[in-house]
């Protein structure tokens, strides 16, 4: 089977193609009986240039969304150059449009990857976009849902196949190690008490709640630090007293900061965003076995209601509670977690696309 996935190439705040990171990626790279190729519209550097990654080819397009018809003009090339089976949409609704545009042009199916709800992207402030999106989520030959509440959402205007394909981890490299030989590979305090927060720092992802938590935490340990890692917005302030923020520019250093930890958590509020999402840093701090906390909301309940204090409820003072009971933690064995192997949600992929 050949295969076209259409994903943007720059997303949670890194270069996916180059720095070979993302849902799509892991997904796709294990899928070596099919040709796969990626075609990767560039908003930010506005590049044109071709990449070979995992056996797989990338064809990073520039694209201007005020005068798109540059890229357009390539993604047609590419269609009636290579002859594909399955157009694979993903990433933003943008691209889901322009995909079912093409699928519909070469009768080409159409497979289209909801990895978030995508009614809070930027696209949807477009005047009729949001119907536009949702008649391509009705129409598209398959959808993929990355949550199950997400599914039920969409359920209940489209009747062809939805799937579920959670986010997932790679294995290999979240793993356990010494809590001491993570930290002083970090240069962080070897004797206090540490709580981590790898993600996006923003009040939308629970943040001010976060602090909050820390800061009734402190008054029972003094000697805790809050380990952060991420985007921070604008209106967030971390120089505070105890708040360590570290880049972690590598992979391995993002596994040595979540080993460096007592309670690694997710403060998540619910809104439209984090209701139907499916964080990786959750996998991430679970194949680990470091121990967890985070707010009951969305499908990360499924994940951890079978683990005692790991979930409280969207407030300061349930988050504190719960922390404070899995300092005297060690390492937790989340079996769950080996479902979430990127080689098993890629084997549910590879049937799904059989069926279409």
């Amino acid at each position: 089977m050949k295969i076209l996935v259409v994903m943007k190439r720059f997303g949670a705040n890194k270069d996916m193609v180059i720095q070979d990171f993302g849902r799509q990626i892991r997904l796709f790279e294990n899928l070596k009986q099919h040709k796969i190729d990626f075609l990767c519209p560039d908003y930010t550097k506005k590049e044109n240039k071709d990449v070979k990654l995992h056996n797989m080819d990338f064809y990073i397009r520039a694209i201007n969304i005020t005068n798109p018809f540059n890229f357009l003009k390539d993604f047609n090339q590419i269609l009636k150059k290579r002859k594909y089976d399955v157009i694979v949409a993903t990433t933003t609704p943008i691209i889901g449009f322009i995909s079912y545009f093409f699928s519909k042009k070469y009768k080409i199916k159409l497979l289209y990857d909801l990895q978030d709800n995508y009614e809070i992207y930027d696209a949807y402030k477009t005047p009729f976009f949001k119907y536009i999106d949702k008649y391509v989520t009705k129409k598209a030959d398959a959808v993929i849902c990355v949550s199950n509440i997400l599914k039920s959402k969409v359920k209940k205007f489209r009747k062809k196949p939805i799937y579920i394909i959670e986010n997932g981890v790679e294995i290999n490299l979240f793993k356990s190690m010494p809590k001491l030989r993570a930290r002083k590979i970090l240069k962080l305090p070897t004797k206090s008490k540490i709580i981590a927060y790898i993600g996006h720092i923003s009040n939308i992802k629970g943040f001010d709640i976060l602090y909050e938590a820390f800061k009734i935490v402190k008054e029972k340990y003094p000697n805790t630090y809050l380990l952060l890692s991420g985007k921070i917005d604008k209106n967030i302030d971390i120089k505070k007293p105890n708040i360590i923020f570290k880049t972690l520019p590598k992979r391995k250093d993002v596994v040595a900061a979540i080993n460096a930890a007592d309670v690694a958590v997710l403060p998540n509020t619910e809104n439209v965003f984090t209701k139907y999402s499916c964080p990786y840093k959750i996998f991430e701090y679970m194949a680990c076995k470091v121990p967890t906390v985070a707010t009951n909301i969305g499908d990360v309940s499924k994940l951890l209601k079978n683990y005692g204090d790991s979930l409280c409820t969207p407030n300061s003072r349930s988050l504190a509670d719960k922390i404070i009971k899995n300092f005297n933690k060690n390492k937790v064995n989340y079996n769950i977690i080996k479902k979430y192997n990127w080689k098993n949600l890629s084997r549910k992929l590879d049937s799904m696309l059989k069926d279409i």
